[in-house]
This record gives C-alpha cells, structure tokens and sequence, in this order.
C-alpha cells in the first residue's frame, strides 16, 4: 500500500469548496463527490519462505468519481529491481458505468528504466512497469492484480512489511494476509485493524487483518505524514533498529575499502593541509562536488553499495555510494566514519516495527569531530545538514545506535530580513533588502541561484518586483558564489519603483511588502481552519522583519502605530515602532515554540494557539503610518480646515 500511495497527491483527496444555489458557502450539492476517488477494494497478500525470500500479490479496485480522479490514475507505474525483485502484472481492467469490462491490451503494460536508470548505467537493473487504463471517466472502475517476488532478501534473515491506510481515503474493503513459518521470528504490530490473531497449520503461520472506513476524514491544515496516525500493520523478522543497522554495515562495509586509487586521491586533495578537521573538510567537500548524485531512494536496486574505487572512476553514485566513497578517503586520512541510514524529510518518529521503509537516505557520521555529514548535496557546508536531514531519526550502522540528527532550531534556520524604502516627495521609491536565512536557508540558496543566468536574471528580478507589487526595476546582488562552500553566501536585492505613494494629501500607508524576501504577513492564510484534528510537527523558529521608512521633508509625519506584543504556548510575537525625524523604524519578531519539547509532535488541541497567534500576526500588519498636511484635508462638515 505504501508503494501504491505514492500516486495519491494530497490535493486530490481536497473536497471542493462550493456554495449551494441559495448561495450559502461551505454545503456540498447533492451531486457533488465526496471524493476524487476511493478504494472500493485493497489487497495485500504475503508468503514468507524459509531463507527468508518472499512473495507479494497486491490487488486494487479503485472508483474513479472525479476528472481529477480520472488524470491520477489513467496509469500506474510499479518500480522494481530486476536484481532483486521479479514483478509480473496478473491483471489490469476498467469496468465503465455500464458494467463493460476492458481489459488493458497487453502493449499498454510495458517497462520503462527508472530515473535513475537512465542518468546512470550502473543502476540499470532500476525498472517501472507502467499499466495504461483505456476507458477512463468519472464512474469507472479501475482493476489491477500483480505479484512482487522478492527473490533476494535486503539482508540475511530480514523479512519486513509495512501496510499504512491513510484516514483520509476512502476504503471499503482492505485486507491483509501474512504467512511465513512458524518457527520464524515475526514481531507485529497493528494499529486500528480488525483481527490480526495467529493461527499455525502444517507449520505455517498465518495472520489476517481487514479494515474499512466508508468515511474518510477531510485533509487538515497541518499534518504530520499519514501513518503516524492512521490505521497500520508493522511485521518484521528484526527486533531491534539496531540488527537493521549492523546487518546493513554487513553488507555495505566492504566497499570503502582504501585503495592505491582511493589513497593517491585523499592525498591530492589534502595536500597542504596538515589540520585533521581541515582535512575532513577538504575531503568531503570534493565529494560534494566531484561525485555526482543520483537519487535512487535507499533500499531499490538492493543495499549494496559500489566499490569506492568504481565511484572514483564513474564519478556518480547514490547516497549509499556517497557514504562509502567519503568513508574510504577519510580512512586514507586515518578518519574514521561510517554511515548512518536516515528516515530524511518524515520527521523524529519511527514507526513501531522495523521496517526498512522508513529510512530513505544515508549519510556519513564522523565521531572524532561529532558530525553529521551529506555529500549528497553539493551546497551544504561542512558540518551543516539540509533541512529535509535535519530532527530526523537515524541508525549508525557501526554500532547500531539509535539516535537524532541535530534540531531545526533558530541557531540554524533563523530568518532575518531588513529592508529600506527611501521617498522622495513625489512618491517614487528607492531601497535595499538585505536577507539572512541561517546556515539551513542558505543551503536552499546556493541550490536555487546555482541556476541563475544572464538569460534568465532579468526574468527573476521581474517577478520579484513582481511579487511585491512595484512598478520598476531591480537588482539582484550576490553576495559570494554559490558552489564555494568555504565562504558565506547569500543575496541582496535593489529596487527602484515610480508612483508608489500620493504626498500630495493626507493618507495612511501600511508597511510595504520587502522586495526579494519572504514576509511572515501572509502566516494566517496557513491556519483559516477553525480546528485541526491531526497531530502536525511544531519545531522552534524565529523570524525577524526590519522595515525602514524614510520620507522626504516636505511630507509631516502624523502618527505611527504604538508598539505591541502577542505570547502564548504557541510562541511570542511583538513589533516595535520607533521615529527617528523623518524616519520610521518597524520591527516585527515571531518565535514559535516546540509545545511538547523537542521531541514530541503537537497535538490536535494545540492549533488553536498557533492560530491565534497567527491572527495576532496579522493584525500587527494592519498598522499604519498616517502623513500629510492636515490643514489640507477637509472635514466630514464640508470645511476644510
């Protein structure tokens, strides 16, 4: 079921929003579906052999209700490993509204290379088996039965499955059946499913659980991912992270083996540097940059990485490949390392079994200097995780251990903007942005201005100038070069913008929107639902807004704003007005808070706080700077005054 989610955008399980004939919003018609699409039947067999070696047939109905529907499942794409797995198509039909079956031709069921096949030779057994549904409209019926044998277990005495039914689908039937030998070690666990009890029969053991929900839940504003919440199965042959991770280093530790090859590289890289930490920096660095990545999700095309002296040569590899090659030429240098497997991007939580699914990543772990290292990326500094790597489970696969990369905390990821806006009294602007996004924002930086050309700047700084409603022109400013992670990188933005404000009567202005940065004003929009019945992830944050007004001196300031702050559970919000002649000071500072602690996700009554908060935000957005010569203005009498 996992495997067969991935097709399930979040948007398509939305209920439209729509007004009845009378108008009244936020009521369905009658003839309104419910949903895109639902699961009128989910099958999921498993049949466990003695080595370990197993096989799984998957049957689906689905009812299409809806065109979105209709353009998510004109076809289904299976991925495999040729190496490992053999997958074979049973059957693949539509029943249209009239109750005719159409079987899908046998040319419509073919095989693709993967992605990652096609960009790199050496993952070439990477395959998709791709079924095209003919006859698809709102009202159909979509069938598909295939069998999944995996012919090489991941590691020796390694069985697992995991079976997730997100409340947010319609099921009206699911069921899924495990048979595997009795004497074999199988630990479950089951979440919201009906049955599950072991019967043992010619020394087979056998579990069945069925589920249903005729009711799916609506999509919520904040949601942390579906299982973690949702009705589920575990089942695995491990008992422990730990054996997950020592048998991966069983069959991944004899790659990094320090070759001639592998020693002359590590000593021309390091040459001149005689600094243990220097010299870890250098060689990871290169990797980051000399190693291409291709993304092949951990666990396809099996846990075998390549030798490092083969990565050296082809100068690409997966993440598996990066940890063994970064490995290799650290311990050239006498560094240690190893790596670890990362559930990376899913959040702190490990499900209860240990299922090899929930990591989809692996990194290198450096004990002599504490550090967690992804060369996979090639715009993250030495010592300093993406995002997506950080707060996230991993499992050293050296000794087993089961721990947390470093939080997503303000030291890292605090975001700093101040922008300057100069007047002069015919209402033209000019000014000056300046962002700081911490060490986390700016591996997002170095990524996306990478891609910045003489062909396309124009284009940007239009649609930033764009974006922030001014009529005129503007300049990105780099500060350092994108792919030189030895020094600090980051952006400014110039802007120069006409007829922007009327000097010529009294007004009222808000804070205008900060040219090239990301403003916090627009925060409530995230939480307009009145409630939230998932828990969601709360990590601590600050962001801070510096606005600098100046106006020319012929244009009387009359008022400012009073400054004024916002706490609750959910954080601490406060903007701050000062004047300064004719210039005008505006600061607003949002710290949200981890509710629960650092480790623990909020829980659904927690919403309200954040979005009051967020309202309070809002709010402190409203305030006005009011100028103008007020013997000018005429009063609700008629007289000017």
């Amino acid at each position: 079921m996992r495997r067969l989610l991935i097709l399930c955008c979040v948007w398509l399980c939305w209920p439209a929003l729509a007004q009845t004939g009378d108008g009244e919003a936020g009521r369905a018609p009658a003839d309104e579906a419910s949903t895109n699409f639902s699961f009128v039947r989910s099958l999921a067999d498993y049949v466990v052999a003695p080595d370990y070696t197993s096989t799984q047939t998957d049957e689906y109905e689905i009812l299409v209700r809806t065109k979105a529907g209709v353009d998510a499942w004109s076809q289904v794409r299976l991925s495999y490993s040729e190496k490992m797995e053999r997958l074979k198509v049973l059957a693949a039909y539509t029943v249209t509204p009239d109750g005719v079956r159409h079987d899908v031709a046998p040319d419509r069921i073919y095989t693709q290379e993967s992605y990652s096949s096609a960009s790199a030779a050496m993952y070439a057994d990477r395959k998709v088996k791709v079924i095209v549904f003919p006859n698809l409209a709102p009202g159909t019926r979509l069938v598909y039965r295939y069998s999944t044998h995996q012919v090489q277990p991941y590691f020796p005495g390694y069985f697992s499955l995991w079976e997730s039914f997100p409340r947010m689908q319609q099921f009206d039937q699911a069921k899924v059946t495990l048979t595997a030998p009795a004497d074999m070690p199988m630990f479950l666990h089951a979440t919201g499913m009906q049955g599950g009890a072991r019967t043992v029969k010619d020394g087979q053991a056998h579990w069945t659980w069925t589920y249903r929900n005729p009711t799916p839940m609506e999509p919520q504003p904040w949601s942390v991912p579906a299982w973690e919440y949702s009705p589920g199965i575990t089942a695995s042959t491990f008992q422990t992270w730990g054996q997950l991770g020592r048998a991966y280093q069983v069959a991944a530790g004899k790659a990094a083996q320090v070759t001639p090859a592998i020693q002359r590289q590590a000593d021309a890289i390091t040459a001149g540097i005689d600094d243990r930490q220097g010299q870890a920096r250098a060689l990871y660095e290169w990797v980051a940059t000399h190693i291409r990545y291709v993304a092949v999700y951990l666990g396809n095309g099996g846990l075998e990485p390549n030798p490092a002296d083969a990565i050296l040569a082809n100068r690409y590899g997966d993440c598996k490949d990066h940890t063994v090659i970064l490995e290799a030429l650290l311990a050239a240098k006498g560094i240690a390392s190893s790596p670890v497997l990362i559930g990376a991007g899913g959040g702190p939580v490990l499900p209860p079994g240990v299922v090899l699914g929930r990591f989809n990543h692996a990194i290198t772990w450096v004990p002599e200097f504490g550090l967690y290292l992804d060369s996979t990326d090639p715009y993250a500094p030495f010592g300093q995780l993406p995002a997506s790597d950080l707060d996230a489970p991993v499992v050293h696969t050296a000794d087993g251990l089961v721990a947390r990369t470093p939080p997503n905390d303000p030291s890292r990821s605090a975001y700093r903007a101040i922008s300057t806006f100069d007047y002069d009294d015919k209402g033209n602007v000019s000014g000056h942005t300046q962002i700081d996004s911490g060490p986390t924002g700016e591996i997002g930086l170095r990524g996306t201005f990478s891609q910045l050309t003489v062909q396309n700047r124009q284009r940007i700084e239009d649609s930033i100038m764009a974006g922030s409603g001014l009529d005129g022109q503007g300049h990105l400013q780099l500060r350092g070069r994108a792919d030189d992670l030895e020094h600090p990188f980051g952006y400014a933005f110039d802007f120069s913008a006409r007829d922007e404000v009327d000097f010529s009567t009294v007004g009222g202005m808000t804070l205008p929107d900060m040219p090239g940065a990301d403003s916090m004003r627009g925060l409530y929009a995230k939480a307009v639902a009145p409630t939230n019945l998932t828990p969601f992830q709360c990590n601590q944050t600050l962001r801070e807004e510096t606005y600098v007004l100046r106006f020319p001196d012929s244009v009387p300031i009359i008022a400012i704003p009073r400054s004024a702050h916002y706490a609750n559970a959910a954080g601490r919000y406060e903007v701050t007005w000062t004047r300064d002649g004719q210039q005008i000071t505006a600061t607003h500072r949002l710290q949200l808070n981890a509710m629960r602690g650092p480790d623990q996700r909020c829980q659904p009554q927690d919403y309200a706080a954040f979005r009051a908060l967020y309202q309070d935000v809002r709010r402190g957005f409203r305030g006005q700077v009011l100028y103008g010569d007020l013997s000018t203005v005429q009063t609700a009498s008629g007289a000017s005054r």
